[in-house]
């Protein structure tokens, strides 16, 4: 299927095949850029920058000045109208008629799907708050393949800041999807959120479990074994559901710990702590133990094959001291940024071939289960979410998602909200969510509350058992029970 006029909100917009395509590409332009200049002839693109960046812009002006177009920048949002109050919706249909394509990157969680509602030209996502970042993923996945020669099978540890790095979130979900190991290893507190979790258990087929740190307990200046009475440090691993012979799982009596076999090699992604998420509170979390590279790390046996990834910039997470030491690959996966971005902008545009703009297409969130939208429903939670902000242009959105009773999966931030009542909008009559399973409302006839109050708020009273036989509506399969963060 073709990526022109697609946007890219999440790194699920594109198939493991529309990757492979991608860095095809990128092998091409990064052996011989100059064979594609003059492609973007004429073509403009627009970044849309509400936070600061370097790498991400740069190497996306950079990619399409190299393809031959030009670009436009709005890198300072206060000397823009949104100072004055300008809507990102309004924005985006401005800056939609000067540029074929915007890159946006913004605080509020969700906002690159509300601007490719109504852009009318692709939207790339440069990175969404703590959501999502598609196309850092993009160069990391490219860097790992580049490396190790293959993603599949691949063990890779997600280091430092899990909770609030997008960039950690999309590649999970991408290294799921080409069925890699992954070991989630937090800084304290700054563990990986359970929506994350549970998004990889119920749209990847994939296993979470705890195991013990074993030689990664090295990342906080610990013996790689601990001694014996010492406090247990643990990890959380994800594996495809299909046997993955190349884990780094060594069981010890009933115990599993992180180990590498003869030969065998590990994927190190240091991140930074996200201060700028956590606001004055963070300071408090950030003096807990937090994974640092150093050289004395890489003297270790069993870091002898390790390759070291990090999305840059860094603070003190990872020594400048393993810089030239060839196992550190950040400066090559920075520089990947701009072969990747040119390859992605090169299919986007529709440049491969010859002929009229291609046609945009409006976006739509992937989602399995039935969606659900009422201007009388719950708010998405997440107070950092873009239907928060501007509602107006992002009604509230959810896949209605069922375990043991409704979740609601925001289709724009991915958090999610558990409601503890039901309302069939007929007879404004409201019930426990517990029933919802057994009777099997009709999502039409279905609101949904997260309290009483708020139903009484509405109009709604409470109701006797509902009548049953009603029409079921149709529903995802329930997630496997695993063991939860």
């Amino acid at each position: 299927m073709s990526l022109a006029g697609r946007s890219v909100v999440s790194i699920d917009d594109l198939s493991k095949e529309e990757i492979e395509t991608i860095f095809r590409l990128a092998d091409e332009m990064a052996e011989c850029p100059r064979r594609f200049w003059g492609r973007a002839t004429a073509k403009v693109l627009a970044t849309l920058f509400y936070e600061p960046s370097t790498r991400t812009r740069l190497s996306f002006e950079s990619a399409m000045q190299r393809l031959g177009g030009g670009t436009i920048t709005q890198a300072d949002m206060s000397a823009s109208s949104a100072a004055k109050g300008e809507t990102l919706a309004d924005a985006v249909r401005v800056i939609g008629k000067y540029a074929d394509a915007i890159v946006l990157r913004h605080p509020w969680e969700g906002a690159p799907h509300l601007a490719a509602r109504y852009a009318g030209v692709p939207v790339v996502n440069a990175g969404d708050g703590g959501h999502e970042h598609p196309t850092q993923t993009l160069c990391d996945l490219y860097t790992l393949r580049r490396k190790h020669g293959r993603l599949q099978g691949l063990s890779v540890a997600l280091c430092g800041d899990l909770e609030n790095g997008r960039t950690i979130h999309s590649l999970a979900f991408a290294l799921a999807r080409f069925g890699a190991g992954v070991y989630f290893v937090p800084g304290d507190g700054k563990d990986v959120p359970n929506y994350v979790l549970r998004r990889l258990e119920r749209e990847y087929d994939t296993r979470v479990q705890r195991v013990g740190m074993g030689i990664l307990t090295a990342l906080f200046g610990a013996p790689a074994v601990a001694p014996e009475g010492a406090p247990e440090v643990n990890a959380i691993y994800m594996t495809p559901t299909a046997p993955n012979q190349l884990a780094l799982l060594q069981e010890d009596g009933t115990r599993m710990e992180i180990r590498v076999p003869d030969s065998g090699s590990l994927a190190l992604y240091i991140t930074r702590y996200q201060r700028e998420r956590d606001g004055q509170a963070g300071a408090a979390r950030r003096a807990g133990r937090y994974p640092v590279v150093t050289r004395e790390l890489l003297k270790v046996p069993d870091f002898e094959h390790v390759s070291i990834l990090h999305p840059l910039p860094r603070v003190d997470e990872l020594s400048p001291e393993v810089d030239q030491d060839e196992r550190s690959l950040y400066f090559e996966q920075a520089g990947y940024g701009v072969p990747v971005r040119m390859a992605l902008l090169h299919l986007l545009l529709g440049l491969e071939e010859p002929g009229p703009p291609p046609t945009w297409k409006p976006y739509e969130r992937p989602h399995r289960s039935p969606s659900y939208s009422r201007p009388e429903g719950p708010l998405c939670q997440n107070e950092k979410c873009a239907t928060r902000h501007e509602p107006q242009n992002a009604p509230p959105t959810f896949e209605v998602v069922e375990e043991r009773e409704p979740v609601l999966r925001c289709l724009y931030c991915d958090q999610e909200t558990i409601p503890t009542l039901y309302g069939r909008i007929k007879d404004k009559l409201y019930y426990p969510i517990a029933s919802f399973r057994r009777n099997r409302p009709r999502l039409d006839n279905v609101v949904f509350f997260l309290s009483p109050a708020e139903a009484f708020n509405r109009g709604y009273a409470p109701g006797g058992p509902p009548r049953r036989g009603t029409k079921r509506h149709n529903s995802s399969r329930p997630s496997k029970g695993t063991v939860r963060a």
